[in-house]
């Protein structure tokens, strides 16, 4: 198995935020380095705008949703746990895993930016 990202652009883009990643499980039998791909799930997405964010609470809680998304697609997969860490240390290459209090953010929305 192995994670793929897709860009997906949204027609109701401002400033070029209309444009999602979206992290795509792929499984499927190595054919002279390429992959024919018999299975595929998508995971989960987010906007490319809050991964570059300076608001860190922002971009947190919109990991979190993104995580919480992923987590629930891979529970319902039912993969081995080895192989299920070696897929989230994939995705939290592109999109980290937020700290436990992300969902804080929409309760207390008190802009703390980085620097």
């Amino acid at each position: 198995m192995d994670v793929r990202w897709e860009k997906q652009r949204i027609d109701t883009s401002q400033n070029g935020r209309g444009v999602h990643l979206v992290a795509v499980l792929v499984a499927g039998p190595r054919i002279e380095g390429e992959i024919e791909e018999s299975f595929f799930e998508r995971l989960g997405a987010i906007g490319e705008h809050f991964l570059r964010s300076k608001a860190r609470d922002m971009r947190a809680f919109h990991q979190g949703l993104f995580w919480t998304n992923v987590d629930q697609k891979l529970d319902l997969l039912m993969i081995s746990p080895s192989e299920r860490k070696k897929i989230e240390s994939k995705i939290s290459e592109t999109v980290p895993r937020p700290n436990p209090d992300w969902a804080l953010w929409s309760v207390t929305c008190i802009p703390r930016y980085d620097p």
